[in-house]
């Protein structure tokens, strides 16, 4: 029942599929998953009027068809454009059919007015131009440059970003949830370094390192200065998940009541929920901890005591696992519908090859066959990441939880202190989640090639490299900021050579890196693929 529920999510795309692979083949064979209009239609034999005949059964599709099946189309194209590129696997109407999803991805979002997509999506173009007239990628082009050169651009490039990003929604809602977030560590972090310092100051400890320092280290006027901007960040705990219910209610509205003549063509019932589907996990995120925040931040105004407020808010982060693990249900179902997909291709794919075939039509349908495994497992990886990411994120939610409701429990100052260091440890592994996904992947990939036997030695050294990019940025977040804050807080002469410090530490990191990828860069011309 499941399963047939699957099916009926992928129907009509992989109908399209394989009515365009069988478009797409060199010789015009009769098929059943061909319509009619496909087969009335001679194929070309040229390379080039297979790209045009792509292009014009993309523009074919109505915007309905686009918005329907856009997550397929995505998970297709990202597993084959990995499968033809980094496998070389050498079939005409695989690549032209990459190259078909490819347009249908770029209409999509010029339809939906995305333009950081469509340029992407152009630029993918242009590489499966080539791809599929030559029959490889060419010779990747090494730009050979300094450190302090690539610096340079980067730092301009971050700047042009930044400007630009009061006039990108998407880009301003992110910068919004990273704001928020930053909020959130330096609660946690100006907590712990409060309760430290009044910690260390009834255990004598500052009397020693003022006399140390020869100096006085001042804890009441250090805290007055640490809470100094509390009044600024409690607006904004409620004021971020405002602006960003507004903008997302903007966006709902935009293509629901004033959408471009292409969105038309589907129902506005259908765009309606379309974009609730795409929004109502921020949407219900934004509206519990913005009416929480707003209840017990201003709680005198309420007239509920600190405690309760306490409690309320420590209640309200089981909201927070529930809801990782509810977005983690909502991917896990695409997943399987894709599953479904590429299981039923395979299905057909078999009973195909067990039937009398041409040695020329074997040898098609064993490139599909092989084309789809490969996809299939590209997917198994793909998910098997998201999914870890999913649960470290859970795992972060829990332990914040459970170390804030810890900190009202206990009174001795040593176990409260050890509930705030738990709580920033947490948000820190917030902040980490894109690096530990990275090294989920590149885990996935080492164990996926020392199952096939091929590639260990590059996949093993791409594992190192982030495993250690996220054990240090984990690192970072927890300890750096909390470290440097309360150095500057005893002494800040001694804050500002640690500052010094890391800084350095950090252009070195940046230059072994540039160095090293140069250096891959100059072995590992790999562009150009070798068909299979």
């Amino acid at each position: 029942m499941v399963e047939s529920a699957y099916k009926k999510r992928n129907e009509d795309f992989l109908k399209d599929k394989h009515a365009k692979l069988a478009l797409f083949s060199r010789k015009n064979e009769a098929s059943t998953a061909i319509n009619s209009s496909s087969i009335e239609q001679p194929l070309p034999l040229t390379s080039q009027e297979t790209l045009q005949l792509a292009e014009k059964e993309a523009k074919n599709h109505n915007y309905g068809f686009l918005a329907t099946n856009r997550l397929l189309i995505e998970q297709e194209f990202d597993n084959l454009f990995t499968t033809l590129t980094q496998r070389g696997l050498y079939s005409d109407e695989l690549r032209f059919y990459c190259y078909y999803c490819c347009i249908l991805l770029k209409q999509y979002y010029v339809i939906y007015e995305q333009e950081s997509k469509v340029k992407e999506y152009e630029k993918l173009l242009a590489q499966l131009n080539i791809l599929c007239l030559q029959g490889k990628l060419p010779p990747a082009v090494i730009k050979v440059e300094s450190f302090f050169q690539a610096l340079g651009k980067k730092i301009a490039a971050d700047l042009r970003d930044l400007l630009e990003t009061p006039r990108k929604l998407s880009k301003l809602r992110d910068r919004v949830a990273i704001s928020n977030l930053n909020r959130i560590y330096w609660f946690f972090c100006r907590t712990t370094i409060k309760d430290t310092l009044l910690l260390a100051r009834e255990l004598k400890w500052l009397e020693k390192l003022g006399a140390l320092l020869g100096k006085e280290i001042n804890v009441d006027s250090v805290i007055n200065l640490l809470e100094t901007p509390n009044g600024i960040l409690r607006f904004f705990s409620v004021g971020f998940f405002a602006v960003r219910f507004i903008m997302n209610a903007g966006m709902v509205l935009k293509h629901v009541l004033a959408p471009t003549p292409q969105e038309k063509q589907l129902d506005w019932k259908k765009r309606f929920t379309n974009e609730i589907y795409k929004r109502h996990a921020t949407f219900l995120n934004d509206i519990v901890w913005g009416t929480v925040n707003c209840l017990t931040n201003y709680n005198e105004v309420f007239g509920i005591s600190a405690p309760v407020a306490g409690w309320v808010v420590a209640g309200f982060m089981f909201f927070d696992v529930c809801l990782i693990l509810w977005r983690r249900q909502l991917e896990e179902k695409e997943y399987l519908t894709k599953r479904s997909q590429y299981l039923t291709e395979l299905e057909w794919l078999t009973n195909k090859l067990t039937t009398g075939l041409s040695l020329e039509e074997r040898e098609k349908f064993d490139k599909h066959y092989i084309a789809t495994k490969e996809q299939l497992a590209q997917l198994e990886l793909t998910w098997k990441a998201i999914d870890a990411t999913y649960w470290f994120n859970a795992t972060a939610a829990f332990l914040l939880m459970a170390g804030f409701s810890a900190s009202m429990l206990f009174t001795p100052a040593v176990t409260v202190l050890g509930c705030y260091m738990l709580c920033t440890l947490a948000v820190a592994m917030y902040l980490s989640d894109g690096a530990y996904k990275t090294y989920k992947e590149k885990s996935l990939l080492l164990e996926h090639a020392q199952l096939v036997n091929q590639g260990e030695k590059a996949a093993f050294k791409a594992y190192q490299t982030a495993r250690n990019d996220f054990v240090f940025t984990l690192a970072k977040n927890t300890i750096m900021p909390t470290l440097l804050i309360a150095t500057f807080a005893v002494c800040w002469q001694a804050a500002l050579v640690l500052a010094v410090a890391y800084a350095g530490f950090e252009i070195f990191r940046a230059y072994s890196k540039h160095t090293e990828a140069q250096k891959g860069a100059m072995e590992d011309n790999s562009g150009a693929l070798t068909p299979c």
